[in-house]
């Protein structure tokens, strides 16, 4: 996805940001996802201020101030059935407070939350910047402990999850506000999509080392245990009423959202 998008660019100006390079290798795919002959210019490397960077660009263009933001279109609302991956992104734009961090480990499930918050109240957008996983949990935790009391919101897969959990317990050591909404599709999805990207067709073995059941893990029970409140749903219905609660409440609140 990411070649076609840029098949067509002539000239990639980088602010913040490093040139597009997989951080996978895949056989017979090129790890640049730009074409050969397309220019790369550096504004601003990732530890340089790239707001300031944009802003003398702009005046030496004689760009405007201020332009017009186009229109997001009206508020999302709290979706209704079992759940997909817009609804939850329609659910939780409705509900998000104003200046909310969003802390996004949703991994496969989260590919198209985007469009859907748009319209939701402004926010902060947190996310995972690489291949690694895990750092969902800890995350949220530091946006929290940073955030002068702001709501953060952390969408989360389940697997992540696990490399991590103990960052729970230091949420309800620190009464933290933190709403964590677990995708628990109880499997490493992401790595089932990298057997699909690379034609590949795993065994029983190999799908075996991909389950996260047998036995199922309790997101309500294990975050109880570390001190965190938290509660299970299985429709968008409940994860609206459990997410709104949540945000009633100064400390730290576990949603399982079953998928």
């Amino acid at each position: 996805q990411a070649i076609a998008a840029l098949a067509s660019v002539r000239e990639i100006i980088l602010v913040g940001s490093k040139a597009p390079i997989g951080f996978f290798a895949y056989p017979n795919k090129p790890s640049k996802h730009y074409p050969e002959d397309a220019g790369i210019t550096v504004l601003t490397r990732p530890e340089q201020d790239a707001e300031s960077a944009l802003r003398a660009l702009a005046d030496e263009l004689g760009c405007p101030a201020a332009v017009a933001m186009p229109d997001p279109g009206p508020k999302p609302a709290v979706d209704r059935g079992p759940p997909t991956p817009e609804g939850l992104a329609r659910t939780v734009a409705a509900l998000m407070p104003e200046d909310a961090i969003i802390v996004d480990e949703a991994v496969s499930y989260g590919r198209g939350f985007f469009p859907h918050t748009f319209a939701a109240a402004p926010h902060e957008w947190l996310q995972i910047t690489g291949g690694a996983i895990g750092c969902g949990l800890p995350l949220a935790t530091g946006a929290a402990v940073g955030g002068g009391g702001r709501r953060v919101i952390n969408l989360q897969a389940d697997g992540s999850a696990m490399y991590t959990v103990q960052a729970l317990w230091t949420q309800a050591r620190e009464k933290l506000p933190i709403t964590t909404i677990i995708l628990s599709n109880r499997k490493y999805q992401i790595l089932l999509g990298e057997y699909q990207g690379v034609g590949a067709n795993p065994g029983r073995t190999a799908l075996d080392m991909m389950d996260l059941g047998n036995p199922d893990i309790g997101w309500a029970s294990l975050a109880k245990s570390l001190g965190v409140e938290a509660a299970t749903a299985t429709t968008l219905e409940q994860v609206g009423d459990l997410l709104a609660q949540s945000l009633t409440q100064s400390g730290p609140f576990l949603i399982e959202l079953v998928i």
